[in-house]
């Protein structure tokens, strides 16, 4: 067997040098055409098909408010709240709200992504903070401790990866703050966040008024629980905010998917439309080869 697959290799080999263009032409149309397509996998396949990179992701979901006219993805405070409590869907849940802060302090100022978020964040996500600890419970309600934690990269950058940078103050938008935690290396949700402050920071007014969406919502779900179920759950505690609420909740319901979908919704059809299109090319480009080829073949 070996004999015959070396045979055919040192046959193809000779075909080729005899015609060096017509190999040329043919080894970059299949090139092109096999190069787009890798490309194009590879991102559909870290995009779209990889799992997201926590513990057991198959029960991490989105939250939002639906409305007769759509779904906003953004929800109230007030809401959230009586989700938490009230739902009996999730393990945890928690909130947040991107936003960029101003980093003071020691060392040069900085301009950062970061974001504002609810105790149980971390929790929701499985990630544990190191060196550190994640927020407690309360931590994020009016009057609770006046803390912060970093990014990894943050921290190498700013503190020289010292352990002990643990406690020390950090000034957040002018407000001085207690560092309590360090995210894993390459923990950056969402978008590329560096700070993560409690959301008892946010103005008065967005925590505490009912009819102002500003919130994203992830959960996990409860061990065993269905999307499904879970989706059943939240609807009838909405429904119920719409009839103590009229004034805020009337005509809004409550929705979920799972975490995965609801972060690749936007690029989703258009990663897969790529898709189709470079194995399109590819398909012409092995079309033109084979043409070629019988072509010589009758020459």
């Amino acid at each position: 067997m070996k004999d015959l697959i070396w045979r055919d290799v040192r046959y193809a080999l000779r075909q080729l040098k005899r015609s060096p263009g017509f190999t040329a032409i043919a080894v970059v149309t299949l090139g092109l055409g096999i190069g787009a397509n890798t490309a194009i996998f590879s991102v559909v396949n870290a995009v779209l098909l990889r799992p997201l990179p926590y513990a057991d992701p198959s029960r991490l979901v989105m939250v939002s408010e639906t409305r007769p006219e759509g779904t906003s993805n953004t929800v109230s405070f007030p809401n959230f709240e009586d989700w938490r409590k009230s739902a009996g869907a999730f393990e945890s849940l928690a909130l947040f709200r991107e936003q960029r802060l101003n980093l003071g302090g020691s060392g040069e100022p900085e301009r950062l992504n970061g974001a504002l978020v609810s105790a149980d964040f971390f929790r929701v996500l499985a990630v544990q903070p190191a060196p550190g600890r994640g927020f407690a419970e309360g931590e994020d309600r009016p009057g609770g401790d006046r803390v912060a934690l970093i990014s990894h990269e943050l921290w190498q950058r700013r503190f020289g990866g010292d352990p002990a940078a643990i406690g020390r103050p950090l000034t957040v938008d002018g407000q001085a703050l207690t560092l309590i935690g360090v995210a894993p290396p390459g923990f950056r949700y969402p978008t590329a966040a560096d700070v993560w402050i409690p959301v008892s920071h946010d103005a008065v007014d967005i925590l505490g008024t009912r009819g102002l969406h500003a919130y994203l919502v992830i959960g996990r779900l409860l061990p065993g629980l269905g999307v499904d179920d879970a989706r059943a759950r939240i609807g009838a505690v909405a429904a119920r905010l719409a009839a103590e609420y009229p004034e805020s909740n009337q005509g809004w319901g409550a929705n979920l998917v799972p975490l995965h979908q609801a972060l690749v919704a936007d690029v989703r059809t258009t990663l897969l439309v790529l898709l189709g299109a470079v194995g399109f090319v590819l398909l012409i480009a092995s079309a033109n080869v084979a043409n070629m080829m019988l072509a010589r073949g009758a020459g």
